[in-house]
């Protein structure tokens, strides 16, 4: 039997395990897509696997829903925060730790975790509108994962599971993209709808999508505000620019904990 803690963190729901003894067989996809998938397993968008570190507090090893092995996860950063938090009882509320993208760092302030996305890299300003006609403006970043950003007149309108697959398998993305749509909601407020790889569906919200979404609007000085809220589907996430650092924020919930048979 393996112990487990599901997660939340504004609707992504994640899979949390402490692999820091490293008897789990990370490599078997069909095992964690099983366990992945709704009514017939766990259910959750992805496993996020505590893994030991010799120089920071630990690292993060994330499968999405698929069962296939992801860089990044800006919600599961947030979440596997508290996980380590409460899985080594420590007092401390920073952390350093890796993932498949490079070291970060989190923090906890209240209710809300703060992670210092590190990770900002290949930001392209070309043109997507061949991907999406409807897009008032578009933006390509790599913020740990690769992200397409959209502009529409109203995110609540567009087929985002059909246009966001389609942008997804685009052959111009050879990893394959997110795809996220936003319209403004005021000053500061925005609304955001993603397609996530490796769920092949829409989420409730992701992390490096909102980041990414920021970076467009930074970018391309449609904001001027150094934090911007995003309500998600999931609820609201926070992005704020601090002397050139970005950091993410916002709520998670530990669920329920668990075993399954091995």
């Amino acid at each position: 039997m393996t112990k487990f803690s599901k997660y939340s963190s504004n609707g992504n729901g994640f899979i949390l395990i402490d692999n820091r003894d490293g008897k789990q067989d990370v490599g078997n996809t069909q095992k964690w897509q099983q366990l992945c998938q709704r009514c017939f397993g766990i259910g959750a968008d992805g496993v996020v696997f505590l893994e030991s570190s010799d120089k920071y507090d630990f690292h993060m090893r994330y499968l999405n829903a698929d069962g296939n092995e992801e860089s990044m996860c800006g919600n599961a950063t947030r979440a596997i925060t508290d996980f380590y938090r409460r899985t080594t009882q420590t007092k401390n509320t920073d952390f350093k730790f890796t993932t498949g993208s490079g070291l970060y760092s989190s923090g906890i302030e209240g209710d809300v975790i703060w992670v210092h996305m590190a990770v900002i890299k290949d930001a392209d300003l070309y043109d997507l509108s061949s991907k999406y006609e409807d897009a008032q403006d578009s933006y390509y970043i790599n913020t740990g994962v690769e992200h397409s950003v959209f502009m529409v007149y109203d995110a609540q309108e567009v087929d985002v599971d059909s246009v966001g697959r389609r942008i997804r398998f685009d052959e111009d993305f050879p990893r394959g993209s997110n795809a996220n749509f936003i319209n403004q909601i005021d000053e500061g407020e925005w609304r955001i709808r993603t397609y996530e790889r490796g769920v092949e569906a829409e989420t409730f919200a992701c992390g490096t999508g909102n980041v990414a979404a920021a970076c467009m609007l930074w970018d391309k000085e449609y904001e001027h505000r150094d934090e911007i809220e995003f309500l998600t589907n999931g609820g609201i996430l926070f992005v704020k620019r601090v002397d050139g650092f970005i950091y993410l924020g916002g709520q998670t919930k530990l669920v329920y904990t668990g075993e399954f048979n091995d």
